[in-house]
């Protein structure tokens, strides 16, 4: 299984910086954002000369384009159709977001789901599909609610971004949701955490090992029970983090991964 990197760590810093740091660093592949107020790494409605140059700078580097991170940008959304469109003239397989709402709400939950339904036409458009993240606090954010979304969307265009934080830091094993939710992962997120409550916690801590997750079982679980091509580093960072320590961030936490086998 090989390693990818967001670019959302990079926010404050330019595509091409964070596109050099992932390469230098040996990760194999990556996932641009387009997040307002935290990093904007590509934009909607650019020239197509502008997303041509981009997968040349990706193809020079080495690196695999599987999917663009448009949090708060989903269906129902202005932007969504045309972070869409990009994605599929940026070659992107994959479209990541969580499903917004609010945990446990029945009403929240019925709205989510006809949005959601939404963005089939779209998916089927541009040829993107959508991997929704279960997010702590939203509608689906654990391995229940994982599978009755799937379950009720019922279409091969929607499926699930795993991330190991989110689904421990509501109480649920990452290990076993791999297990019970494989059939309808699309991506995978991996990094450590440490808090007390639904935060993350600090960057440094989402470095593997320095934080309280299991992050070696669940690496271990993707690589069993899934057939992902590769997973992607996730790590949230502060906005203005110096170049520099973002360098040894991800060089620390892609040498971890690699030991794990």
């Amino acid at each position: 299984m090989k390693i990818g990197l967001s670019t959302l760590l990079f926010g404050g810093l330019d595509r091409d910086i964070a596109i050099h740091e992932a390469s230098n660093a040996g990760y194999d592949g990556l996932e641009l954002c387009s997040i307002p107020g935290m990093v904007e790494h590509f934009h909607p409605n650019m020239c197509d000369c502008i997303y041509e140059g981009i997968k040349m700078t990706l193809e020079k580097s080495g690196l695999l384009l599987e999917s663009v991170g448009c949090s708060g940008a989903g269906p129902g959304t202005e932007r969504f159709e045309g972070l869409m469109e990009a994605a599929a003239d940026l070659g992107a397989k994959y479209f990541t977001v969580s499903t917004g709402g609010e945990a446990d709400d029945e009403d929240a939950w019925a709205t989510m789901m006809a949005t959601m339904r939404s963005a089939i036409p779209v998916c089927e458009r541009t040829g993107v599909k959508l991997s929704v993240m279960p997010h702590v606090r939203a509608s689906v954010y654990s391995i229940a609610s994982a599978r009755r979304f799937m379950e009720e969307i019922d279409s091969e265009w929607l499926g699930l971004n795993l991330d190991n934080t989110h689904l421990e830091r509501v109480g649920d094993c990452p290990v076993d949701a791999v297990k019970e939710l494989r059939e309808w992962i699309f991506t995978g997120r991996i990094r450590d955490f440490r808090s007390n409550d639904l935060g993350i916690g600090l960057t440094e801590n989402q470095v593997p090992g320095k934080g309280q997750a299991n992050v070696k079982g669940y690496w271990e679980a993707l690589r069993e029970y899934t057939d992902l091509e590769i997973v992607m580093v996730e790590i949230v960072g502060r906005r203005g983090l110096a170049r520099s320590a973002i360098a040894d961030i991800i060089t620390e936490t892609i040498s971890v991964l690699k030991s794990y086998g």
